[in-house]
């Protein structure tokens, strides 16, 4: 069995359908038939190997994106479509795409309001034992007593119609979108439910697994070699043709069990295209995918669906692509519900913060891969003058990577730079109490830099989320915190299509071109940081503006368009 991710088995099978039929005629042997089933043309390709044929009459069907796109595949097409399946899926041993795996809603113990799909035959999770705004996290989670004042979360009950928030825990991206729109709905009365298909138990998720895995260790081994690898890795990101999402659509047949025992009359908002994928491959009656970044690559879309974008650009782009106007809307960015409601307020205090020549708490972001580890490090050691002279307090989300703490605390202690490292949620609610922007003054005793790790997927994203509100600038590499309220000072990206979304960012005037080396973030970090900073200052009016156009209600937007679905007759 072969394991790859989706792009680099398409640049590698680009090249291996140009060599042609003497490459195929060595260990793996491909006949391609054609056959027509149901009127509609259909290709199977049979992998035979020394020990026997891995797919020996799996049929996959196009017929999705061809009558969506109006654009035919041809004979090469399929046969490049079913070399992915082989290559990125391997063999399909004991999978069955009709099964259903039996799925029961219970209570989130992270979130209050938010029912969790999981398989019945799952072991149901700890709730919290302590009662919490709807919003917050349980009693071991969101509970300092001020918090939910703070951070203005919603506390009515939740009476409207369902809605299914689905996922892939592959970082943090996808499930900081997810959060988003379940925000929204808490904000709106929707009662959501999540579904996160790595979350089961079963072969199907561990398939999504192993493909994760391998794109998390090239992006992580691209990001700290540079230079030609990350060009190659990059080039091969920027390759989502028409083939690749027909690959997608075919990956999601195989993975119908997922989400095939879920109701098919509840709307389903999708954080990422496999997600909304499934869904139609299951009948879903509405799905509503949050288009992810602001390259246009067909792989992100989800034929059959409402594809909801985050810029007018892109919307443009997909039209061009082909596109129908009627499963395509523009709908802004996906923030969530506290961050883009406050956003304005926020920038207000950040306005005053630089006027009064406070020092700038910068927030790094680390991303879900833990990629950029050796960027990172000599981008903070660069920074040594700034934080020993006052005007850099660095806060520092290291997720749940563990080792992304420690190497930076070993860095620390030979540096002689003083820190703080906190590892538990309680700590961090304390300092998003105690640094609330509206404080007049900076708290004191606080060191250079504090640290944040985590144990949890969950708090180690939503960390992100409530540090944004008490940071000045977010320096990140432009994935989806791109697209947040907060002036952004954008590192190197981790895989080509994210430059495209701090080319968006830096066009709102909220965040920085993209840094690709460190002295050129240095440089930035320097321009942020200088006392009463016009470019600092530029980048929180423009987001007051942005406010205004209501660029940041993307997640809102969609969910009011599940809202107004209606159920097929």
């Amino acid at each position: 069995q072969i394991e790859a991710p989706m792009a680099l088995a398409q640049g590698i099978l680009a090249q291996v359908l140009e060599v042609g039929q003497t490459f195929l005629s060595q260990p793996v042997r491909a006949r391609l038939r054609l056959t027509t089933a149901m009127g509609a043309s259909i290709c199977r390709s049979r992998c035979c190997t020394n020990e026997g044929d891995a797919r020996e009459g799996v049929v996959i069907q196009q017929d999705v994106v061809e009558t969506f796109f109006k654009m035919p595949a041809s004979c090469k097409d399929r046969a490049f479509v079913n070399m992915q399946m082989r290559m990125a899926y391997g063999a399909r041993g004991n999978l069955d795409p009709s099964r259903t795996i039996p799925m029961v809603a219970r209570s989130s113990p992270f979130v209050k309001g938010l029912q969790v799909y999981m398989p019945e035959d799952q072991p149901e999770q700890t709730p919290p034992t302590q009662s919490t705004p709807l919003g917050l996290m349980g009693s071991n989670m969101d509970s300092h007593p001020n918090l939910s004042k703070l951070m203005h979360l919603p506390t009515h009950a939740l009476s409207g119609k369902p809605v299914i928030i689905g996922t892939v825990r592959m970082g943090f991206g996808h499930h900081r979108i997810a959060y988003s729109a379940i925000t929204w709905a808490l904000e709106l009365g929707a009662q959501p439910y999540l579904v996160d298909i790595l979350a089961t138990n079963c072969p199907e998720a561990d398939r999504v697994a192993a493909m994760d895995k391998a794109y998390s260790k090239l992006s992580r081994i691209s990001s700290n070699i540079g230079g030609v690898v990350d060009e190659i890795w990059t080039r091969m990101l920027l390759q989502g043709g028409i083939n690749s999402l027909r690959f997608s659509c075919a990956l999601a047949e195989e993975l119908r069990p997922l989400m095939d025992g879920l109701p098919k009359d509840h709307p389903v908002i999708a954080a990422h295209p496999w997600i909304g994928q499934i869904a139609v491959a299951c009948g879903f009656e509405t799905v509503i995918n949050l288009v992810i970044d602001n390259y246009p690559q067909y792989f992100v879309l989800v034929p059959g669906a409402m594809n909801l974008v985050q810029s007018p650009s892109y919307y443009s782009k997909l039209l061009n692509m082909g596109v129908p106007t009627s499963h395509l809307k523009y709908a802004g960015h996906w923030v969530s519900r506290d961050i883009a409601m406050f956003a304005s307020k926020d920038c207000k205090e950040r306005i005053r913060r630089c006027e009064k020549k406070m020092p700038m708490r910068l927030l790094i972001a680390i991303g879900g891969a833990g990629a950029q580890q050796k960027y990172v490090q000599q981008f903070i050691l660069g920074m040594k003058p700034l934080l020993q002279a006052g005007r850099i307090k660095l806060l520092i989300n290291s997720g749940d990577h563990g080792f992304m703490a420690d190497n930076l605390t070993s860095v620390f202690e030979k540096e002689g730079i003083e820190f703080v490292l906190h590892r538990d949620q309680e700590k961090m609610n304390e300092y998003v109490v105690k640094h609330s922007l509206d404080h007049a003054t900076e708290p004191e005793g606080d060191p250079p830099v504090t640290i944040f790790n985590f144990e949890t997927h969950y708090e180690a994203f939503r960390a992100t989320d409530l540090l944004i509100r008490v940071a000045d600038v977010l320096a990140t590499k432009p994935s989806e915190l791109a697209f947040f309220p907060i002036p952004k000072l954008h590192l190197r990206h981790v895989g080509g299509h994210e430059s495209f979304s701090a080319v968006r960012s830096c066009e709102l005037g909220d965040g920085t071109v993209e840094c690709e080396t460190v002295p050129m973030a240095l440089q930035h970090a320097e321009l942020l940081a200088a006392e009463q900073s016009p470019l600092l200052l530029q980048m929180n009016h423009f987001i007051i503006d942005n406010v205004s156009a209501h660029i940041y209600e993307g997640s809102k937007v969609a969910v009011e368009t599940a809202l107004a679905s209606k159920p097929k007759a």
